[in-house]
């Protein structure tokens, strides 16, 4: 599985929770849904919204694992917004397992951002997820 194969898959499965989207067109989300975004937040998105970035510089030519952060941004001026939808991401991604591709998956950090320019609290959230490659296992 590639890096955008995998970008899209978790936030296909984070569009699925009540309330969240995931569209890969360039619509306007509304107001009152969590947008999930592909890479960065949008600084006119909607206040709640979800990035979804995969990284590791460590070694690219590893195909059985891939570190995601999801990048979360809450409502304005809520100070608790950012880590409520960060509770509902880990509902939907910790042990993630057998769903296109991806064997398993854990939280490994979160951590607080504070408030960017628009009074909207973020924070990150990293997993790794173990991926079901038959690549990696064929001998």
């Amino acid at each position: 599985m590639n890096d955008d194969d995998l970008t899209i898959l978790i936030c296909e499965t984070l569009g699925h929770m009540p309330g969240w989207n995931w569209w890969e067109t360039a619509t306007p989300y509304p107001v009152d849904e969590v947008g999930i975004h592909y890479g960065d937040l949008p600084a006119d998105g909607p206040d709640q919204a979800i990035g979804v970035s995969v990284y590791d510089a460590q070694d690219p030519l590893h195909l059985s694992w891939r570190n995601v952060q999801l990048r979360i941004r809450g409502k304005q001026r809520d100070k608790r917004s950012a880590d409520k939808l960060g509770s509902f991401a880990f509902i939907a991604m910790q042990r993630l397992s057998r769903v296109g591709g991806i064997s398993d998956t854990s939280r490994i950090s979160f951590a607080p951002l504070g408030a960017d320019g628009n009074a909207r609290e973020e924070r990150t959230e990293n997993y790794i997820i173990i991926l079901d490659n038959p690549e990696v296992t064929a001998s």
